[in-house]
């Protein structure tokens, strides 16, 4: 089973303990907007409350790159807002993990 598809598996089941087993320890993600580096349990805290939440929908994924150093991603997801953005997802993998995280995002509704 390739990387995009255990972490789409751990998407689609809401299972952030799944998600948390892809991870390195040293896992880091920039913020698109802010430049902000969120760590690793910091990211657990909050993107756990949304992952379980039933106001966080994904819809269209789809890998667009992957091989053993990177995984390149697009959805569109609709946040607990209530806004929808198109998001592409650049996952840095090391030792087989998520290694580093970047997003972009732009708005698909007002």
């Amino acid at each position: 089973m390739s990387f995009f598809e255990k972490f789409e598996a751990a998407m689609e089941n809401r299972d952030l303990d799944a998600m948390m087993a892809l991870m390195h320890p040293d896992w880091t993600m920039v913020m698109h907007s802010t430049g902000k580096v969120v760590q690793l349990n910091e990211w657990k805290e909050m993107f756990g409350n949304v992952i379980a939440g039933d106001n966080f929908k994904r819809e269209k994924v789809r890998c667009i790159y992957e091989n053993d150093d990177i995984m390149i991603s697009h959805s569109f997801i609709t946040f607990p807002n209530g806004t929808t953005d198109a998001v592409m997802y650049v996952g840095i993998l090391k030792d087989g993990k998520l290694f580093r995280s970047e997003t972009g995002s732009t708005p698909l509704k007002t």
